[in-house]
């Protein structure tokens, strides 16, 4: 994998520890490159008072590379796409796992669960907000409080925008059909 001399990926620390949070307009496009990511948890099995504590393998030696724009995880139920997606923006605990994530080339920061994140497969947004409401809502939840109230609008304001959700912006998620708002 090439290593190149400069890396930028804007951070926001959930705890920033008086570390200056870069402004909302250095957010550029990252490639995410894995190696050898492997995954296991500890399962119980049995019954009481004679369970056995089992490792069950999820992932194992996974490696790829996925660049801005479309990607796509392929796989039959039960096969770790998901568990996939939660190693690579940080979500899972990290014992049991092995590997390295790279984002543009530099391992993956300590933070990163932070500054990161993927539309799950169940909806995880209110029907009842809009999508600006529910973008509030996440950044709300995510920002470090250090990050002020302008910045926040202006950084939702930045992601409607990209994401194409500028026409539907103030709609309410439960009423928005697909095709007929022309979502991209």
């Amino acid at each position: 994998m090439s290593q190149s001399p400069e890396v930028v990926v804007p951070m926001a620390d959930c705890n920033t520890n008086g570390i200056q949070i870069q402004t909302w307009s250095s957010t550029k496009t990252s490639t995410v490159a894995f190696r050898n990511i492997s995954y296991r948890v500890k399962t119980k099995s049995g019954f009481i008072g004679c369970r056995k504590i089992l490792e069950k393998e999820i992932l194992r030696d996974i490696n790829g590379i996925m660049t801005p724009g479309l990607n796509a995880i392929l796989g039959p139920t039960g096969s770790g796409k998901s568990s996939l997606l939660d190693i690579l923006a940080a979500r899972k605990d990290p014992h049991g796992l092995t590997g390295d994530v790279f984002i543009n080339g530099a391992p993956q920061p300590d933070n990163f669960k932070c500054i990161s994140g993927y539309v799950v497969q169940d909806d995880v947004v209110m029907g009842t907000l809009t999508v600006r409401e529910n973008f509030q809502f996440s950044a709300a939840l995510r920002l470090p409080k250090t990050v002020k109230a302008h910045e926040k609008e202006e950084r939702i304001n930045q992601i409607i925008k990209e994401l194409g959700l500028t026409k539907v912006a103030d709609s309410k998620v439960m009423k928005l059909n697909l095709a007929e708002d022309g979502i991209p």
